[in-house]
C-alpha cells in the first residue's frame, strides 16, 4: 500500500523514484525489499499492522546489506516495534534517537517519544516536516500530541499516518 513519496529531504538529496538506500543496492538484492514495503499496508499510528514478508526478510541474511538504523526503521514498518527498540536504544545518533523517538510514539508511551525527539536536537528531517506539512508537524512535541489525539478520538488519522511515512522515508534515507 505505502509507495515511494518524493523520497528527498534537504538531509538527502535524490532524483530517483526510489530512495537511495534502495537505489544504492543491486537491483536484484533490493526488488524484494522494494515489494515487500510496497505490499505492505500503510504504517499506523500504533503497533501495526504486522508485515510477516518484511519480517522474513529481514531475519534473511539479505538484511544485512542494511545499517542497524535501517534495520530498526524496517522492523518499525513490520511492526516489531520491539526488534526496532533493541536496536535504536543502542544508537546514541540523532538518527538512532529520532528512530527510538518514533517507536514509543507508536506505541503510545508519548512522553518518552518527547524526550527521545528532544535528544534529536536540530534535525533538519523535522524542519522540513514543518515545511512540508505545517498544518501537522510544526514540531516534534507537537506531532506527538497529535498523534496521541488521533489514536484517541479517530480523528486525522490517515494525515498523521501520511506525515509518518514521508518521515519514515527520509530518515531511511540518512540511517
Amino acid at each position: 500500500m505505502p509507495n515511494f513519496d518524493d523520497c528527498t529531504s534537504s538531509a538527502a538529496s535524490n532524483s530517483s523514484d526510489l530512495p537511495s538506500w534502495l537505489t544504492d543496492l543491486d537491483a536484484s538484492v533490493a526488488q524484494p525489499w522494494i515489494q515487500a514495503i510496497q505490499a505492505a499496508e500503510m504504517p499506523g499510528l500504533g503497533d501495526g499492522p504486522a508485515n510477516r514478508d518484511l519480517a522474513e526478510l529481514l531475519k534473511s541474511d539479505s538484511a544485512k546489506i542494511f545499517t542497524p538504523l535501517q534495520q530498526s526503521g524496517l522492523w518499525l514498518l513490520a511492526g516489531d516495534l520491539d526488534r526496532s527498540h533493541t536496536i535504536s536504544q543502542d544508537e546514541s545518533s540523532s538518527e538512532g534517537s529520532f528512530w527510538h523517538g518514533i517507536m514509543h510514539r507508536r506505541e503510545g508511551d508519548f512522553g518518552n517519544a518527547k524526550y527521545w525527539f528532544h535528544r534529536v536536537g536540530r534535525h533538519s528531517i523535522l524542519s522540513d516536516l514543518s515545511g512540508m506539512y505545517p498544518e501537522l508537524h510544526s514540531d516534534a512535541d507537537e506531532f506527538v500530541d497529535r498523534v496521541a489525539n488521533a489514536v484517541r478520538t479517530g480523528e486525522h488519522v490517515e494525515a498523521c499516518q501520511q506525515v509518518q511515512w514521508t518521515e519514515w522515508q527520509w530518515l531511511m534515507n540518512v540511517s
